[in-house]
């Protein structure tokens, strides 16, 4: 074979494998940042069809029922761009989080595409304790519940608020950097109560962090 044949033959295979490439994808591994009060993550994955032929989206599937994903259409011409939008909603989850979503086209070198998003949800509030009793017509001696508070993140606890008057709590800070000590102390322990206590942070907290912060009082 001569020199120029087989340079043809290369050419043409090399060619033959750009139009097969079909989608590709700027990155396919991105990571998120979240700050205190964040309720979900919204991240964008990039991408164009490289192939010669019109590809169709069949199918777009996450892991997770807190994770949604979409193309922004369906079908993509040769060298047409597209975006991959991915939203996580946390949900109360903490720790390090990685979610992948699968991406199938009608490409039959390569139907299926996989990307991920990753990130760490920190902790932003932990109490040592979230519920306290006091039995009916017995001491009403006071009880500490440690607020700590995330030392890597810009987060200030403000204030408890009671549900109810049959509580009373004072707040003060201790030793320990972003840490507060809690007293709840019953109004009456003639009869049976209860009440919530909820802590007012600066920036608020999302809803799922609320519920777990919550303190949970019973005059039993």
């Amino acid at each position: 074979m001569s020199i120029s044949r087989w340079l043809t033959l290369v050419l043409l295979c090399t060619t033959a494998f750009v139009g097969a490439q079909g989608l590709v994808w700027e990155q396919q591994n991105v990571e998120f940042k979240a700050k205190p009060g964040d309720t979900e993550a919204k991240v964008e994955f990039r991408f164009t069809n490289q192939g010669k032929r019109t590809l169709n989206i069949r199918r777009v599937r996450t892991t997770c029922g807190c994770t949604g994903a979409k193309t922004d259409r369906e079908v993509y011409a040769p060298g047409e761009k597209g975006t991959l939008s991915v939203t996580f909603r946390f949900e109360g989850r903490t720790g390090q989080q990685m979610k992948t979503v699968f991406v199938t086209t009608d490409d039959p070198d390569q139907p299926t595409t996989t990307v991920q998003l990753s990130g760490m949800l920190p902790w932003n509030v932990q109490l040592s304790q979230r519920l306290l009793l006091w039995t009916t017509g017995g001491e009403s001696t006071p009880q500490e519940v440690l607020v700590e508070l995330n030392p890597n993140e810009d987060i200030t606890l403000l204030k408890v608020e009671l549900d109810t008057r049959d509580f009373a709590c004072t707040m003060a800070p201790t030793d320990v950097p972003r840490q507060y000590r809690l007293l709840f102390t019953p109004t009456s322990i003639a009869a049976p109560a209860k009440g919530i206590a909820s802590l007012k942070t600066k920036p608020a907290l999302n809803d799922a962090e609320i519920a777990r912060a919550r303190i949970f009082l019973y005059v039993r």
